[in-house]
C-alpha cells in the first residue's frame, strides 16, 4: 500500500519538496512505490546524491514543477519505472529554485545512467 501526499512542497525554497532522497548515496533496497503526490507546491519524486533506488507505480497530479527528477546529475542506477506524470505547471520565474524549473517537465533527466521504463508524461 501506498500513500496520498497532497498540498506538499513550499515553492520557492531549495529541498522542499513532497518525497525527497537527499545525499543518501547507495540506497540498494530502497523502494518508493504505490504512492500519490497530488497538488504539489514544488516538484514531487526527488533523487538527489542518491543511487540505486526504485521507484515504481506511483502518480504525480497537478504538480507544479519538476515531477520525477534527478536533481544535479551525479545520481546512478536509479530505476524509474511505470509511473504517471499529468497536469504538471511551470513555477513562476520570481520562484523558481533552478535554471529550469519555471519551464517544467514531467521527468528531469540529468544522467543517462539511470532506468526509465514504461513511464507517462500526460
Amino acid at each position: 500500500f501506498g500513500l496520498e501526499i497532497r498540498n506538499f512542497g513550499q515553492q520557492g525554497r531549495l529541498g522542499r519538496y513532497p518525497l525527497h532522497f537527499h545525499m543518501n548515496g547507495d540506497v540498494s533496497g530502497s523502494v518508493v512505490s504505490k504512492n500519490v503526490v497530488r497538488g504539489s507546491h514544488q516538484r514531487c519524486y526527488v533523487l538527489h546524491g542518491t543511487d540505486n533506488a526504485i521507484v515504481v507505480d506511483n502518480v504525480a497530479l497537478d504538480a507544479v514543477g519538476h515531477c520525477y527528477v534527478l536533481e544535479d546529475g551525479g545520481e546512478t542506477g536509479n530505476t524509474f519505472e511505470r509511473n504517471l506524470a499529468a497536469m504538471v505547471e511551470t513555477q513562476p520565474l520570481e520562484r523558481s529554485i533552478g535554471a529550469s524549473d519555471h519551464e517544467a517537465t514531467s521527468f528531469w533527466i540529468t544522467n543517462v545512467q539511470n532506468n526509465f521504463i514504461g513511464n507517462v508524461a500526460a
